[in-house]
């Protein structure tokens, strides 16, 4: 069964802000439009394995490890609590959580959205863009040349590069601490560019002084912005 449609239009609001998505609206809009062959599985206790052409809906929580290493679609009306490996030109729809025991890798164009709250851990060696409707409390791996990363909820997950820094841009709509922004601003990524609604620092704009710093691989520019203060032990 395709996911909800509440599911299937806030993915699809989001493609449109992002042109992340366009393969699963396709599915959604007319099935026969699709260029992938859709399966789905139902609360799966084996591996699973899925080629390039094909889609896979998830109608349950994923228990079982997903390996997509040449693209495809996944769709999982539930949580995921096992690994999840992907490569190519990919889709990844979450509709709940990524559990804390789980692990997203992924190679290639990586595009995911995750209803819930991301307590494992994401590993990109290329390029990604990531919305995340709840909270972002793991780890983030960022790769080459660019991570886009959108959060409705609050950010307290760690961020660092798998190889080297390169472009990173964070949008959190929640909660942030002033001193994880500023620590990932010395981690020497090329560009670091971040919005963050709430902080526990002066609203404006970050860090005082010049934008630039110089590292041993070259310049690293970063700056963020902070919406409004909050402080951090209030709800």
């Amino acid at each position: 069964m395709p996911l909800p449609q509440d599911t299937q239009r806030r993915v699809s609001h989001i493609d449109v802000l992002i042109d992340a998505f366009h393969g699963s609206v396709a599915y959604w809009r007319l099935a026969s439009e699709s260029e992938k062959r859709w399966a789905t599985v139902r609360t799966p206790t084996q591996p699973l394995l899925i080629g390039e052409t094909d889609a896979l809906d998830v109608d349950s929580d994923c228990n079982a490890k997903v390996s997509a290493p040449d693209g495809g679609i996944v769709h999982i009306n539930g949580d995921l609590t096992a690994d999840l490996e992907t490569g190519g030109f990919h889709e990844v729809v979450i509709r709940g959580n990524v559990a804390k025991n789980a692990t997203i890798r992924a190679s290639g164009f990586f595009h995911l959205y995750v209803g819930g709250s991301v307590f494992g851990r994401i590993e990109s060696t290329d390029s990604s863009k990531i919305w995340v409707d709840g909270d972002f409390k793991g780890s983030l791996a960022t790769g080459h040349p660019s991570t886009n990363v959108n959060v409705r909820g609050d950010f307290s997950g760690t961020v660092s590069p798998l190889d080297d820094g390169s472009l990173l841009y964070l949008c959190v709509d929640g909660f942030a601490a002033c001193e994880l922004i500023s620590s990932i601003s010395k981690i020497g990524y090329t560009v670091f560019h971040a919005s963050i609604g709430l902080s526990d620092c002066e609203p404006g704009l970050h860090p005082d002084g010049p934008g630039r710093r110089a590292t041993s691989s070259g310049n690293s520019y970063s700056r963020w912005c902070v919406l409004s203060r909050r402080n951090e032990a209030e709800p």
